[in-house]
């Protein structure tokens, strides 16, 4: 080669021969350089022999003479060319596109800074939210702040869905809410109260929600407080009245006021107390209902002055009012105690609810202003009178005005008239009029003495509710009872309480005591015209219970008035009016005040009624929150509990015609028989009443029309009535006194083995006589040789009333040997006894006609003919009964016979009346419904006489003063208590 070649890019060419290419690392740009160039910092080359080198990447570094470039690592990042890696800030990280440090996910940028955002603290290296029940508002690294140390204590939750930037975000968990009035807390928020802290809790609904407040508090159904921020639930009386559309509503649309009992405007209360829209039909139930009554009672008397024979005046009226008061028959004369007991009954049973305010059931509230309305006159209750009148015509002060003024112008009115009526009338027809007057105003005062007290003791009722201090009427809950107003109507209603509660008793009181004499005069007192004004107060009671109707006032006024002085529905109220209840049924029971039984048991159920009524009232206090069935079925049983009263009135008044009915379905016995029952001539003459008896006890089926008791005609097994009969020979038969109707009279004729005298000392001992009435006591009031009075007790199987009759007893022996014993009732001494069964809760019987024939059989034998003839009183017939009661009668004769003629042959005969069986009670476990061992130990000894009066029990002490007071009625006999024979 004659020339020397120029050294290539790439290549270094140091002189001479040498020519070389540039490594990795180094590049030449210049042809015919003798060297290479390293690659300087932030570049690199890879390949040999190049002119250039690349730029180094970022997120490497490239320091001079690179031949790959080397990554920053973890932590550190670069630009492009760099021959260095940088590190980002705390909490960075390299945005290659925005060639910068950003802050990582979860982190903020704050004044160049990364950092944690409020409601975040760092945990593992990241921004994460506070814990429950921590908060953070402000930024940075450090921790959340705990609620319950700088909130309120007690908050461990925070609210759901919220950012825990706040301290509103910490919350009360579940069953508990936030409270910040406690005066005591040291946290600006105050405490978290659990939910069973508060009164009452099941008003609440705080079991499932997180974050409650006592403004959010929610209550539920039938719950009330008086505002937000109270914490006293009060349950409403209507639950109805309390059922919130939506959760700021505080009572159900129409109502308002203290636990919703108020009416918004356009609404009223309806039967059960709940506000209905003033609808048409809502205002038509009951006011056409009202309008209608009205209407055709209206109609009724146009028509009779039209139409009539005479005009309607007053004096016409009056004289039809006469014509009923003197029909002793008349049915007012025969339902008037029982209605007086009904109105009391009533009155009470339809002021309970409202008095004692217990939430009874919607159905038997419904029932108790349907009676409240009918028994105490408030018939403008059934009428939507709120609306169509202005408020205060129907608030408590109308109501009140027409309550308590209203008697007193109709009595002023009764007087105007009575004294125009008297001007034109003689003195006798003067009084006359006056006292029938003064009769319809004393039963006047009664039926508006329950309504007109407790409205007047009802203005002073008074309460407040939850937390506002206002003193609201508990009658009408619009009304505050420290306004001006209601201080001055108070005044008013101290002086019906004068007129009314404290008038009336007093009037009733003095006019009682000052005739109490005449009152208690039994045979007078019906004629005696000096107390036939105040009838309505005494013609109900027994005599020597002249005093009852005062007591009826306390007791009325007991439940009615004085029950509101309590607090409603506490246990103190509802404690005292069950003892009330409680001590009038034993006062009911044990007086028996009332001339019929029927009304003394009509008074006792009442009484009952009441108690069971009130011991539901405090199940339901005691029991929250009624399963909709059990309160239904509660309701209905309560309702029948209180129409029981009425039904049985019902009943007693429908009795009669029903029972005319079943007897035309009775077993009839007709025949044409001469010897039919006891004409007048027989009654009243002793012999010819004998004579008439030995006829009949010796008759047969053509003289009296007998009919034979056949084994299918008696109660039991038919099998053993047979075997009976065939083994004592006794054979019965029965007729019909009178020829065409039910078996009245039944004998049975059997034969013993003892003689007659054996036998007559066991009949003429009266000890024996009626055991076969299982249970019974006899007193002889007067006895001689021929004869004696016996009061005589039965008792009868269940559910029949125990009876009891007088009797005379007369003895005759014929010249044939024959004994005749045959028995009456006595009329002489029926009447004037009659009370003694009323007391001893007893029906009055009367024994027709009955007795014995004994007559001297062939060795020693005696045959008896046993005949009986009972009116029990009442509406039964031996025809009735004559599957138990006939049967049981004869059949008990001839078992005692029997048994007292084999205990004659085995002890070679009696010299003294043998002992009677020791199965017979005595009076005292007559009236107990038990007895004890004391009084079975004594039936072996029926004599008392000699008795030691500090030495006896309490059951032999009532069988001797039950015979004193039989004794005292008689007046016959000074004979000691040797007289009373018990059995």
């Amino acid at each position: 080669m004659d020339s020397c070649q120029p050294c290539e890019k790439g290549f270094r060419c140091p002189g001479g021969m040498n020519h070389a290419i540039c490594p990795t690392g180094s590049y030449q740009p210049e042809p015919s350089q003798p060297k290479c160039l390293s690659c300087p910092a932030g570049r690199y080359q890879t390949n040999p022999g190049q002119d250039s080198c690349t730029v180094c990447p970022a997120d490497s570094f490239c320091p001079e003479r690179s031949e790959n470039p080397i990554e920053c690592g973890e932590g550190r990042f670069s630009s492009e060319g760099q021959s260095t890696c940088a590190s980002c800030g705390q909490f960075q990280e390299f945005d290659a596109e925005s060639n910068v440090c950003v802050c990582q996910e979860s982190f903020i940028n704050e004044d160049g800074k990364c950092t944690c955002d409020s409601g975040k603290t760092l945990l593992d290296g990241e921004c994460k939210l506070c814990e429950d029940g921590r908060f953070k508002n402000h930024t940075g690294t450090n921790s959340c702040d705990i609620c319950d140390r700088r909130v309120m204590h007690g908050a461990f939750e925070t609210i759901n869905g919220t950012d825990k930037t706040s301290a509103a975000s910490c919350a009360c968990g579940k069953g508990k809410f936030q409270d910040p009035r406690n005066p005591q807390s040291d946290t600006p928020e105050g405490n978290c109260e659990g939910c069973m802290n508060l009164n009452l809790p099941e008003g609440v609904k705080c079991d499932d929600t997180i974050g409650l407040t006592l403004g959010t508090l929610p209550l539920n159904d039938g719950y009330w407080r008086s505002s937000s921020q109270s914490d006293k639930i009060v349950k409403c009386e209507i639950d109805a009245s309390c059922v919130r559309t939506s959760p700021g509503d505080s009572c159900t649309i129409g109502h308002t006021g203290p636990i919703c009992s108020v009416c918004t405007e356009g609404y009223n209360k309806n039967a059960v107390e709940v506000c209905k829209p003033c609808s048409s039909a809502g205002v038509s139930i009951g006011f056409y209902a009202l309008l209608t009554v009205l209407s055709i009672t209206t109609l009724y008397f146009v028509l009779r002055k039209i139409f009539g024979k005479e005009q309607l005046t007053v004096a016409n009226v009056s004289k039809e009012i006469q014509k009923v008061t003197a029909d002793d028959k008349h049915w007012s004369k025969r339902l008037k105690t029982k209605a007086k007991i009904l109105t009391s009954f009533y009155q009470i049973v339809s002021k309970l609810p409202s008095t004692l305010s217990v939430q009874y059931p919607d159905f038997y509230r419904g029932f108790t202003t349907a009676v409240n309305s009918v028994f105490n006159f408030n018939a403008i209750g059934l009428i939507s009178v709120g609306c169509f009148l202005p408020r205060g015509m129907y608030s408590f002060y109308g109501s009140f005005l027409m309550t308590t003024v209203t008697p007193i112008v109709l009595s002023l009115f009764l007087f105007l008239v009575t004294v125009k009526q008297k001007r034109n009338l003689d003195p006798y027809a003067a009084n006359q009029l006056t006292s029938k007057r003064f009769s319809l105003f004393y039963g006047f005062t009664y039926l508006i003495f329950a309504s007109t007290s407790t409205m007047s003791f009802t203005t002073f009722l008074c309460t407040t509710y939850g937390d506002d201090k206002t003193e609201y009427l508990i009658a009408d809950r619009s009304i505050d009872c420290n306004s001006d107003f209601h201080k001055n109507f108070k005044l008013l209603s101290i002086f019906m309480i004068l007129v009314y509660p404290i008038g009336i008793t007093a009037l009733y009181s003095f006019e009682l005591w000052k005739h109490k004499e005449g009152i208690m005069d039994a045979q007078k007192r019906d004629n005696d015209q000096n107390i036939q004004h105040i009838v309505f107060l005494w013609r109900d009671y027994r005599p020597e219970f002249w005093w009852y109707e005062i007591y009826e006032c306390f007791r009325r006024l007991s439940f009615t008035g004085m029950l509101v002085f309590f607090e409603p529905g506490s246990p103190p109220q509802l404690c005292f009016s069950m003892i009330l209840a409680l001590v009038s049924s034993l006062m009911y029971a044990y007086n028996q005040p009332f001339e019929k039984t029927e009304e003394n048991t009509l008074a006792q159920i009442s009484s009952v009624s009441i108690f069971l009524t009130l011991l539901a009232g405090i199940l339901i206090t005691l029991k929250e929150n009624l399963s909709e069935e059990f309160s239904a079925q509660l309701g209905a049983l309560l309702v029948i509990v209180n129409t029981l009263v009425f039904a049985m009135v019902g009943a007693g008044v429908l009795f009669k015609p029903i029972f005319k009915i079943i007897t035309k379905f009775n077993e009839k016995h007709i025949h044409d028989a001469p010897l039919k029952s006891m004409g007048p001539e027989v009654a009243y003459s002793v012999d010819l009443f004998i004579d008439y008896f030995k006829r009949l006890v010796e008759s047969n089926t053509n003289e009296a029309g007998w009919k034979p008791l056949d084994v299918k005609d008696w109660s039991g097994k038919k099998k053993k009535v047979k075997e009976w009969l065939e083994e004592t020979g006794a054979k019965a038969d029965w007729r019909c006194a009178g020829g065409d109707g039910p078996f009245d009279q039944a004998r049975i004729k059997y034969v013993v083995d003892a003689d007659i005298e054996t036998m007559l000392r066991e009949v003429e001992g009266i000890n024996n006589r009626h055991n076969m009435s299982a249970g019974s006591f006899v007193y002889v009031i007067e006895k001689t040789k021929d004869w004696r009075q016996v009061y005589h007790a039965i008792k009868l199987p269940w559910p029949l009333r125990q009876r009891d009759m007088i009797y005379t007893e007369h003895i005759r022996r014929e010249q044939e040997g024959d004994v005749l014993i045959c028995s009456r009732s006595s009329e002489e001494l029926n009447d004037t006894t009659s009370e003694l069964s009323v007391k001893a809760g007893r029906m009055r019987a009367y024994m027709r006609i009955g007795g014995y024939r004994l007559r001297s059989l062939e060795g020693g034998r005696t045959e008896i003919v046993y005949l009986i003839d009972i009116d029990l009183g009442g509406s039964f017939t031996i025809g009735y009964l004559h599957r138990y009661l006939a049967q049981r009668y004869l059949k008990g004769v001839v078992d005692v016979h029997r048994k007292v003629a084999e205990a004659s042959k085995r002890e070679g005969g009696f010299s003294e009346p043998p002992p009677p069986l020791p199965i017979i009670l005595t009076p005292f476990e007559m009236v107990t419904k038990g007895g004890g061992a004391k009084a079975k130990a004594m039936a072996t000894n029926p004599m008392f006489a000699g008795m030691d009066k500090g030495n006896t029990s309490v059951e032999d002490s009532l069988n001797i003063e039950l015979g004193r007071m039989i004794k005292k009625k008689a007046s016959k006999s000074d004979n000691d208590e040797n007289n009373i024979v018990v059995l």
